[in-house]
């Protein structure tokens, strides 16, 4: 009799161990908690990946500018400075006031926080997509400082137009500023 129970027990506590080890697993998901800016924009990146999509571009680099029309583009490295402003970095978790209202949304950096994105505002069309989006970054130390002004238009939730405005200047040296301007050329 006492056998019979010590199996029993032992099958009820192989049978416990197994229903814990096979609990619901910890899932590496990242929540966000603002706009979902970065996954967005990877998936207007790979389309135009896709497309070979074409690109009007105009650089003006302390005041020389350039035109040119651009095949063949790195889109990943074409819009690395906006998918750098992605706050949902889970340093970022508690640093942002959302001052959001329906029809855009509107993240500032709180006042007592020192990080580079110090504002995006995403206005959204009537179907919930972005229809232009607005950042601004900053960093400054004692080596460097420099600023950026990143602005994105969309139809029908597509990328029309982006344009950079920075400015940056490194310890004693004389400030460099840049616009960049993109107008995509429709197919």
């Amino acid at each position: 009799m006492m056998i019979i129970y010590l199996k029993n027990l032992a099958s009820y506590i192989f049978v416990f161990g197994l229903l814990l080890g096979c609990g619901i697993a910890d899932k590496s998901v990242q929540k966000n908690n603002y706009f979902a800016w970065s996954a967005f924009l990877k998936q207007q990146i790979i389309g135009y990946a896709k497309s070979n999509q074409r690109v009007h571009k105009t650089v003006v680099l302390d005041g020389k500018k350039e035109v040119k029309i651009v095949s063949n583009v790195d889109w990943e490295k074409e819009f690395a400075l906006y998918l750098e402003a992605d706050l949902n970095k889970p340093a970022y978790e508690k640093s942002y006031d959302n001052l959001s209202e329906p029809g855009f949304y509107w993240y500032s950096l709180k006042k007592d926080e020192s990080l580079p994105v110090k504002k995006m505002i995403i206005h959204l069309d009537a179907d919930e997509r972005p229809a232009k989006v607005e950042i601004e970054i900053s960093q400054k130390n004692f080596l460097f400082e420099t600023r950026k002004k990143l602005f994105m238009n969309f139809s029908e939730g597509r990328i029309q137009t982006y344009y950079i405005e920075g400015m940056q200047q490194f310890f004693l040296a004389e400030p460099t500023s840049y616009k960049i301007l993109g107008v995509l050329i429709a197919k």
